[in-house]
């Protein structure tokens, strides 16, 4: 990714396609968690995209990209909610709710990341492991894919392994066991 952001800042378009793509739906995600529209959620993100072309000089990295995407997204997302004069009990200067923000905004990343690692596996163990954070059990899975239970068990654990190992840089193990 560090590779794609530095084509960004020297002002790639192809990079910057594969930025929007990357943090598109992690982004709609958290403008939503203000209870946003959809259409609206899209425009205030397209509009942190054209503030972040505008500036993409200035990123040194990944993690101050992410840091600087995720704080525009919610400072024009509460601009907007002001605008429209809805009521939404937000306190910028009230430090819990700063700490909410961060954790959602890192959940949702956090979420990115695994999907991505998830979308490296072969076909068969990715269906696998998609079934299977659905909440499908081991035989259920197998009666859907039209596979033996062992051959459920054994892919589920060389795709836990990958993951793990694909996973292990950015501290998702934690939300990974969850899933």
């Amino acid at each position: 990714m560090e590779d794609v952001i530095c084509k960004f800042r020297n002002g790639d378009p192809h990079a910057f396609e594969e930025l929007f793509r990357a943090f598109f739906s992690a982004g709609r995600g958290f403008v939503k968690t203000f209870s946003v529209e959809d259409d609206v959620a899209e425009d205030i993100l397209q509009e942190v995209f054209i503030q972040m072309w505008n500036r993409r000089s200035s990123f040194k990295n990944e993690n101050h990209f992410k840091a600087y995407f995720y704080k525009s997204l919610r400072n024009n997302t509460v601009k907007f909610l002001t605008r429209k004069k809805e009521t939404l009990n937000i306190k910028l200067a009230d430090q819990k709710e700063d700490d909410d923000l961060f954790v959602k905004m890192v959940e949702i990343e956090f979420k990115r990341e695994i999907l991505l690692a998830i979308s490296h596996l072969p076909e068969k163990r990715r269906e696998i492991i998609l079934l299977s954070i659905k909440g499908k059990s081991v035989e259920q899975i197998a009666d859907a894919l039209g596979i033996s239970i062992n051959t459920v068990k054994s892919q589920k654990t060389k795709a836990y392994k990958f993951l793990r190992k694909e996973l292990e840089d950015i501290g998702c193990l934690t939300i990974f066991v969850f899933l």
